[in-house]
């Protein structure tokens, strides 16, 4: 080996010395309870926990950068001709996927100020995706910060898609199954009532309203057979 081959490979050894340097580091492993009791095996495998604390912390800094410029360049191409965006991130090698996933992320992140959400599973930020226009802040947080997000946002996603979503849509439910025309047809009312102010709304509140609407609806023509 030459003398600067020499030098390289310490400076890569020095490099990969301080990268997975964490001041006080306790192993979260129970090593007793997996039958490992050799002294240097344990301290192999304790310097293999360091590695992967900092890489995983790598990726979860590399995913809020990411995710930060995804949603800054799409704003930027929101008022070009459609596709542009797509273009934009696919000529420099990412995947659709991957990109929406960390725009949901950031779009999270600038709602509540959590920066745990670039680093819980994918499977999370979908389950949250569906939910957090019917629950507050509060939960949604709630949800991020708990020890596995992925189960919890599941099962409120699970909880919120039994359960009527407005007291409308339960009362409907109640008097359908009575029969009671008088009650329906007051609730069709209003469900004209609304129907005929929504154009003057922009487009995403008037989209949100207009499914809610077909909601009630189906439940409404449910309710009267």
């Amino acid at each position: 080996m030459s003398v600067m081959d020499k030098i390289k490979a310490r400076t890569a050894e020095l490099k990969d010395k301080k990268q997975i340097d964490i001041p006080n580091y306790v192993s979260i492993i129970d090593y007793d309870k997996c039958g490992i009791i050799e002294l240097e095996t344990r301290d192999k495998l304790i310097n293999c926990e360091k590695k992967a604390v900092h890489h995983a912390n790598e990726i979860s800094k590399n995913t809020m950068e990411l995710s930060k410029i995804f949603g800054e360049a799409q704003d930027l191409l929101a008022n070009r001709n459609g596709g542009t965006f797509k273009i934009w991130f696919e000529s420099l090698g990412f995947k659709k996927d991957f990109v929406y996933m960390c725009l949901k992320r950031n779009n999270l992140y600038l709602e509540l100020k959590e920066e745990k959400v670039f680093s819980i599973p994918n499977r999370a930020i979908k389950s949250i995706s569906k939910i957090k226009d019917q629950v507050d802040s509060e939960k949604i947080l709630e949800i991020v910060n708990s020890k596995k997000p992925s189960e919890v946002a599941k099962e409120t996603e699970k909880e919120l898609s039994v359960r009527p979503t407005t007291e409308i849509e339960e009362a409907i439910l109640v008097n359908g199954e009575n029969k009671n025309q008088f009650k329906i047809e007051n609730y069709k009312f209003l469900v004209l009532e609304v129907s005929s102010v929504i154009e003057g709304l922009d487009e995403k509140k008037r989209l949100e309203l207009e499914k809610h609407l077909d909601k009630i609806n189906k439940i409404l023509n449910k309710g009267l057979k």
